[in-house]
């Protein structure tokens, strides 16, 4: 059966045509060639789905004209048996049209032309911009301890080439703004406070930046929180110990008491609470939990320290809580009475479950700013015996005769129950009254050159408030008449109450 000969020529031309696109193409004296074309070299910047000319013609009829896409040829007016590229279409004029461009459109393309005395080639560029798109390594939740060092790397693509930013919790790393397809980033993880979200974001300017991430989930050990530190209570009364534990993953807890594990029964039970906290709704992976060890009855072995230790697979810590039947530390209250220049009048309150005996007060006098180093004179002590009440709550008035006038003093005090001395009060300080101004002295400036005191002055606080109250009734001496007595210090009492 014979073959077409047209059909045949179409057969051969297709296996000429990849050694056809593989003949170089003469780009000697550019300029020469330029010069004999009407067309200018031109670079089309374009996106996808559009459609784009390269112009390519004389100003003189011209034999044939083809077309290359960097070594790969396109089209051929000697042969238009052979059909172009889909999307491709060469204009009468040699010009060539692409349509409905991809970005694999993008590259080198190249005119060859032959006129009746010029044969020339023209060079043309076509780049199809489209938007980023971004991946990151790793990926999805990434669970790390504090102290680790790790690497995220963003992969981009995109024409132009992308510029890629780095986030954290929202917030733009500048430092780590770089441009290329891929950029790599070294993070250690300082503290809790990187736990979150990591992005990478790359941008060329076409379209919405795109953006990757990975969630970083920050594992420590367990932290301890203590809402009372000291429980007071007595013999018989039902007592509560708290300890709040946060930790990622979940810790254990365990209470010991003097080094030896508690055991829950009848006697002694325990619970747990899951808490939750706005804080936390970025680091919902935390867990809060509150640990309360229950004992029902108190009882004389149960009184001293407790211990409430967490542990998980970071690490463990612990803490301790006191359970004692001491009274509470005493806090001074503001007398609003009138001044004296050689006695004071101080009011203050404690709280017991057990009867209150007596009270330390301790007190000395702090010498003036005019001298260049002050030398602190040796605390004076007093034993005040304890007044009946009703209830737990004390509030007691003494008043400091022999003080001098126009002076400066700092006070503390302490309450003893059968169970033993309560921790000591903040020091405070009161002025005397006199003619001479005094300034408002700050303890803890005072106690920057004063570091052999005894271990009392280690309670001292900033607190640095001066009293200006004077005596109102001497509560120490007798008057002739007991109800008299009774009647000051109950005043005394309503006064320091209604100024609370």
């Amino acid at each position: 059966m014979c073959v077409p000969i047209k059909m045949m020529t179409m057969m051969l031309m297709l296996l000429l045509l990849p050694l056809l696109g593989q003949c170089e193409l003469n780009f000697n004296n550019d300029l020469e060639n330029n010069q004999k074309f009407k067309s200018v070299p031109t670079t089309i910047k374009s996106y996808e789905n559009e459609t784009v000319l390269l112009p390519c013609y004389l100003d003189t009829p011209f034999h044939y004209v083809r077309w290359h896409r960097d070594d790969v040829q396109l089209v051929d007016s000697r042969h238009p048996e052979i059909p172009p590229p889909e999307r491709i279409v060469l204009w009468s004029n040699g010009s060539l049209q692409v349509s409905n461009l991809k970005s694999e459109d993008t590259g080198n393309y190249y005119c060859e032309i032959m006129s009746n005395s010029n044969h020339a080639v023209q060079a043309h560029a076509i780049e199809v911009q489209y938007e980023p798109s971004v991946a990151m390594e790793p990926s999805g939740v990434l669970e790390l301890p504090i102290g680790t060092t790790f690497e995220v790397v963003c992969l981009a693509n995109g024409v132009p080439q992308p510029a890629i930013s780095w986030r954290l919790n929202g917030n733009t790393l500048d430092q780590y703004s770089n441009t290329g397809n891929r950029q790599s980033h070294i993070f250690e993880i300082k503290s809790r406070a990187m736990s979150g979200l990591i992005e990478c974001l790359a941008a060329n300017g076409v379209g919405q930046p795109a953006v990757a991430g990975v969630q970083l989930r920050v594992l420590f050990a367990p932290e301890l929180t203590l809402p009372q530190p000291v429980v007071y209570t007595k013999v018989g009364d039902r007592a509560q110990l708290e300890c709040i534990v946060e930790a990622a993953p979940v810790a254990k807890l365990q209470w010991f008491h003097y080094g030896v594990p508690v055991q829950t029964g009848s006697h002694i039970s325990s619970h747990e609470t899951e808490l939750s906290s706005s804080s936390h709704a970025l680091d919902n992976y935390v867990s809060l939990v509150k640990h309360v060890l229950i004992i029902k009855k108190v009882r004389d072995a149960d009184m001293g320290q407790y211990e409430c230790r967490a542990t998980n697979s970071i690490g463990f810590k612990s803490t301790t809580v006191e359970l004692t039947g001491r009274p509470m530390p005493c806090v001074f209250k503001i007398n609003p009475g009138t001044q004296s220049s050689t006695s004071h009048v101080l009011v203050w309150q404690t709280e017991s479950l057990l009867p209150i005996m007596e009270f330390k007060l301790k007190f000395r006098q702090i010498p003036s700013a005019n001298i260049t180093r002050p030398i602190r004179t040796n605390w004076t002590e007093l034993t005040i015996p304890a007044q009946m009440t009703i209830g737990p709550i004390y509030i007691t008035s003494y008043t400091l005769h022999g003080l001098q006038p126009a002076s400066l003093y700092e006070v503390s005090v302490l309450a003893r129950n059968s169970f033993g001395w309560s921790d000591n009060s903040k020091t405070v300080r009161f002025a005397t009254g006199g003619e001479v101004e005094l300034p408002n002295y700050s303890t803890e400036s005072e106690l920057q050159y004063d570091a052999t005191e005894e271990s009392f002055e280690n309670e001292i606080t900033q607190r640095s408030q001066v009293f200006t109250a004077s005596m109102v009734h001497n509560a120490a001496t007798g008057s002739g008449c007991s109800e008299l007595l009774y009647l000051a210090i109950f005043i005394q009492i309503c006064l320091a109450m209604l100024y609370t």
